[in-house]
């Protein structure tokens, strides 16, 4: 954290850690003004919690090929997952990819798993994080190559929206990358 002086008074400035991670890096490179302060909020709605078929973690049938993906909250007591119900692993090594995506909040003290976004083929998350235990942000793209975030704020069941203004220059997706820096084949 940094502090600035300003009329002998100290004022804190956090920086959001969208600006570390590796997505917001990656489609840097090519897009230099590609900045987190640069996206616009759109609108803030109601979480909506949905069942989903997606196993929890260290139950009967859970797949661990999916483990290095999970996004744990910072107390380890929660973890979005937004890949298990996107990608199955087929038989030569290679992500078999679904149409549709779910992301998936799961409660590991009651052993409980939520969807809280779903997206069809146009949309699709690619990397998220967690603001201490309650405050999940997901980082996402769309076929124009709009990039989009969503912050789930779970105490006070609400998500706010938030787009970037422009079209980004991609070769490749970040989620193919992301993917394939774990080891699985997208090609």
């Amino acid at each position: 954290m940094e502090i600035k002086k300003t009329n002998n008074t100290a004022v804190s400035e956090r920086k959001d850690p969208v600006d570390s991670y590796s997505w917001f890096q990656y489609y840097q490179k090519e897009n230099p003004n590609f900045k987190n302060k640069s996206f616009r909020f759109t609108e803030s709605n109601r979480i909506n919690y949905q069942q989903t078929p997606v196993i929890v973690l260290n139950k009967k049938g859970f797949n661990e090929i999916y483990k290095p993906f999970l996004i744990f909250n910072e107390s380890k007591t929660q973890y979005l997952d937004f890949d298990s119900y996107q990608w199955t692993l087929l038989p030569d090594g290679s992500a078999g990819f679904e149409p549709d995506q779910q992301v998936v909040l799961v409660d590991l003290k009651k052993k409980e798993a939520q969807q809280i976004a779903f997206f069809g083929p146009s949309y699709w998350v690619e990397e998220a994080y967690w603001k201490g235990d309650s405050i999940a942000v997901l980082l996402g793209n769309s076929y124009e190559k709009i990039p989009f975030k969503m912050e789930f704020n779970f105490n006070k069941n609400q998500v706010q929206h938030y787009q970037y203004p422009d079209t980004l220059k991609i070769k490749t997706p970040y989620s193919k990358f992301r993917l394939s820096n774990k080891g699985i084949k997208v090609e």
